[in-house]
């Protein structure tokens, strides 16, 4: 079965491949994407839409081998797809045409130009929801354009997003449980934006200024039994997925694309339990996934109202496992940077696929009183541009995106560090940090012309990094020696007990 999902046109189009499946000529939709790493704190207005650009994605199913061909509006003679795929054929013509034999559902992106204007491909496996359009606890959106704003949960009810719907809505639960969201359309938040409280435009700002209100796309506050999964989520407001001591929560197969404006993170577990992300896609313009406790802005709508002892102070047993992660700004897979928690603890990475990172690819950054332990990365692949742009900040708004080319530059390829936070520590001394105790870094293979970079900061005797084992480590499909290792190793006195294996 082989069934590529209707498109509703928007208004935004971008015409820039010709796609066929089998022979039929498919129809795509269009996201906005950053165009390149240039950020800044939120200085009282939206980001300037100049620094952004469109992009093609094809959204599908099939459980049968299907044949792609595409054809570029500008011909280029060369090409990626990532992530790297032995399993998929690829090859390109004298005329610039692609043809791909892709036998597996998942996620590619094919690269005629580089990271730029990118043709983003997502198969699904063939559907099997149960779902019954006539059941009073389905909230149903069939083919076609919805306007809902904010449509808020009941307990035990389900919102199906069917192929071809575009739903314009942002979707918040709080005290729910059993409640799913399902589908293979589109939650559309281009409708959700800022509710300015007063105007303001601050230059060279280091913090984030408090005069605007800002929804995430969805966002779940002390639910339980969640599920999301199949749906696209497209042009978030701020994450794209944001839960806050929450347990059970488990988003599969979910698709997340046109991430441009401010603090477009993907997926944040914060104080949650036994909760899993897997087999998902995501693009972000902000950090893509985080495991973490609270942050200074949970916390402050916590007390305003909520009882404290309803909160959870601890995040543990959280999988994330088969994801595809394109960062455009921040890191790809992080614990924290809050950790206003008890302990973050049992939480593993396994399986993910690395394509475009933006300085750092695997983080914890601990800046609260949290004990972090049991962490585990297993099994990641990281692939680096041939050459990186830098990460530049904004100081106000006439300032241009300029890049100082150097090729040996690149990020930290793992970055641990432990420090206070003028803005994001919700502790108020030094004194109450908490310490990284426990990580396996186990199966790591960089594909890249830049050497790898290992960079472990703790902050003070009380309050290390320790206990860090490395294993078979790779650069290029070659392991890495110790020498090599330790050559491209920064450390302070407080990063403790490192090993490499």
């Amino acid at each position: 079965m082989i069934k590529v999902y209707p498109v509703t046109k928007t208004k935004d189009l971008c015409d820039d491949y010709t796609v066929y499946i089998n022979g039929e000529k498919a129809e795509l939709n269009t996201a906005r994407v950053s165009a390149y790493p240039f950020n800044r704190r939120w200085p009282g207005h939206q980001r300037q839409i100049e620094q952004t650009e469109l992009v093609n994605f094809l959204s599908m199913q099939a459980d049968e081998t299907v044949e792609i061909k595409i054809i570029p509006k500008v011909p280029s003679l060369n090409f990626r797809i990532r992530p790297r795929n032995p399993r998929v054929k690829a090859a390109i013509n004298c005329n610039g045409e692609i043809k791909l034999t892709i036998a597996h559902a998942g996620q590619y992106t094919i690269e005629p130009y580089g990271r730029n204007h990118a043709l983003h491909i997502f198969i699904d496996p063939v559907d099997d929801y149960d779902i019954r359009n006539d059941d009073k606890n389905v909230v149903y959106f069939g083919a076609g354009e919805h306007n809902v704003g904010d449509l808020y949960l009941k307990s035990g009810q389900t919102i199906f997003i069917d192929e071809g719907a575009v739903v314009y809505a942002t979707i918040y639960g709080k005290h729910v449980e059993k409640v799913k969201i399902l589908g293979r359309g589109i939650l559309d938040n281009s409708k959700n934006a800022e509710k300015i409280l007063y105007d303001l435009n601050v230059e060279g700002n280091d913090a984030a200024v408090d005069n605007a209100d800002r929804q995430h796309a969805i966002n779940f506050v002390c639910c339980k039994n969640i599920e999301i999964d199949g749906i696209t989520i497209r042009d978030s407001l701020v994450y794209n997925i944001n839960t806050l001591s929450s347990e059970n929560v488990h988003i599969n197969n979910v698709k997340i694309i046109g991430c441009w404006r401010f603090n477009s993170d993907g997926v944040h577990f914060a104080n949650c339990r036994n909760s899993s992300l897997t087999n998902s896609f995501l693009r972000t313009y902000d950090d893509s996934i985080c495991v973490r406790g609270f942050a200074n802005y949970d916390y402050d709508m916590f007390l305003n109202d909520e009882k404290e002892e309803n909160l959870d102070f601890y995040c543990e047993n959280i999988l994330v496992k088969n994801c595809v992660v394109w960062n455009d700004w921040g890191k790809n897979l992080q614990v924290g940077t809050e950790t206003f928690a008890k302990h973050v603890k049992n939480v593993v990475f396994e399986d993910c696929k690395l394509i475009h990172t933006s300085g750092l690819g695997i983080t914890i950054w601990l800046v609260d009183n949290a004990v972090v332990s049991e962490i585990i990365f297993k099994n990641i692949d990281v692939e680096y541009d041939d050459y990186l742009l830098k990460n530049s900040i904004q100081n106000k708004d006439e300032d241009l995106y300029f890049d100082d080319y150097n090729p040996d530059y690149a990020g930290s390829l793992v970055y641990f560090e432990i420090s206070k936070h003028f803005e994001y520590s919700l502790i108020k001394t030094e004194d109450e940090l908490g310490k990284v105790d426990g990580v396996v870094v186990d199966g790591l293979n960089l594909y890249s012309v830049q050497k790898p970079i290992f960079s472990i900061y703790g902050y003070s005797m009380k309050s290390p990094v320790k206990n860090i084992v490395f294993k078979n480590v790779y650069w290029n499909d070659e392991k890495l020696g110790k020498e090599i290792f330790n050559k491209n190793l920064n450390k302070n006195k407080f990063a403790i007990d490192i090993d490499y294996k």
